[in-house]
């Protein structure tokens, strides 16, 4: 169950960021083909100065708050999901968060292949940090069933 519940959050997270023109606002926005931008390369995504290390701006800010608020939300459950699939071993907390903060690069930077959408490198950090904060409160949980 725990398998299938990462997969389909991986595969709703790929989907979204697959849609060109997604607005969070706009629930018409939220089905549409993907189509892919032209001339665009790896290389030119990740070259220094690209827009893929500038922060996004929105002149909507009840659309800059909804898609933070998906990213916290979503790649923090994430990291939930990859935790409860590692096995229970040391060091687990920390490969959740790195597994979460390599696929939210992947997430990214597919996001700059596509139409009408941008993959950047704060939103990387931003998803990573959601991981590492329901880490944290996950540990300090176990710790005190721990100790009751």
């Amino acid at each position: 169950m725990r398998k299938g519940l990462l997969i389909l959050l991986m595969l709703s997270i790929f989907y979204t960021s697959n849609t060109p023109g997604l607005r969070a606002t706009d629930p018409a926005t939220w089905v549409s083909l993907p189509a892919l931008k032209e001339g665009v390369t790896l290389s030119s995504i990740l070259e220094p100065g690209s827009r893929f290390y500038h922060p996004v701006r929105f002149s909507d800010k009840a659309e800059f708050l909804a898609r933070k608020t998906a990213h916290i939300t979503f790649f923090g459950l994430l990291t939930l999901l990859f935790y409860w699939n590692l096995p229970k071993k040391k060091g687990r907390y920390v490969w959740a968060v790195l597994l979460t903060g390599l696929f939210a690069l992947t997430d990214e930077v597919h996001q700059a292949f596509i139409l009408n959408r941008d993959g950047r490198l704060t939103d990387v950090l931003l998803d990573t940090a959601s991981g590492v904060v329901v880490m944290m409160i996950l540990y300090q949980i176990n710790r005190r069933r721990k100790r009751n």
